[in-house]
């Protein structure tokens, strides 16, 4: 029980810090039309994870892999995962990239 414990305050904490992390980037580069691309995207990502996840844990609990009445939702979360999953590595790769200069940087200082 204690692993169970731990795990979902691990999971908590981490999806905090997740939060807080996305929450602080610069957004000021892009331009309004981009903005309101990625708003609308992310809008309709989150709503289609929390959709699919919904159905497919209902399903689950009354011992059905996909209830018929829950593809759509199913289908809007596998989108929405299409589109987040490349996010995230794009977001892991140009963390990386900041990294690797960081420690150029710090390695290599101009004088």
């Amino acid at each position: 029980m204690t692993n169970t414990e731990n795990s979902t305050a691990f999971t908590a904490n981490s999806v905090t810090v997740f939060r807080s992390l996305i929450e602080g980037l610069d957004l000021s580069h892009f331009g309004e039309a981009q903005l309101y691309d990625l708003s609308a995207l992310a809008s309709e990502s989150a709503g289609g994870l929390c959709q699919g996840l919904l159905c497919l844990s209902e399903g689950l609990e009354n011992c059905e892999i996909i209830p018929p009445e829950g593809i759509a939702q199913v289908s809007g979360y596998l989108k929405a995962s299409a589109h987040l999953i490349p996010v995230l590595f794009e977001l892991c790769e140009q963390v990386n990239s900041s990294l690797m200069r960081m420690k150029k940087i710090t390695a290599y200082p101009m004088n």
